[in-house]
């Protein structure tokens, strides 16, 4: 039987076209040879800076395969974005270091990321916005 409410396809929907407007902003932010991907790691470890990030966790947060990430982050040291650094208690993990380079971009990329999600929010009130991320969570968790 067909769902009288087609939440998921409107959620798809939207999905789709913040990702593309979020992956545009960022690109058209971004002058470096870089990929949008990488970005976002960028973004990622730049928002953590709290805590040490390595490879699992980006395969984690991004749900990515660990040879997808690793080729990732061999790329982004070639191009001088990361440098990845042993650990004193475990020399077979390195954490993920910015550069000075990936830093500069992290600013750049952080602007056209919020600039996307400032647009999202116009024309919504803090209730509109809170009331729509607890439906949110709802609907996560009915379908997780």
């Amino acid at each position: 039987m067909k769902s009288q409410y087609p939440i998921g396809l409107h959620i798809n929907k939207l999905s789709r076209l913040i990702s593309r407007k979020v992956d545009a902003a960022v690109l058209s932010a971004i002058d470096d040879n870089i990929t949008v991907s990488q970005a976002y790691v960028i973004d990622f470890i730049t928002d953590n800076n709290d805590r040490d990030i390595f490879q699992k966790d980006l395969e984690m947060e991004f749900d990515l395969k660990r040879s997808s990430v690793s080729l990732m982050l061999n790329n982004m040291e070639k191009h001088d974005l990361i440098k990845r650094v042993p650990v004193a208690e475990d020399a077979r993990l390195k954490k993920i270091i910015l550069t000075e380079k990936a830093i500069e971009l992290s600013k750049k990329i952080a602007i056209a990321i919020d600039s996307v999600e400032g647009r999202l929010a116009e024309n919504l009130n803090q209730d509109e916005i809170n009331t729509f991320l607890n439906m949110l969570k709802k609907i996560r968790t009915n379908i997780e």
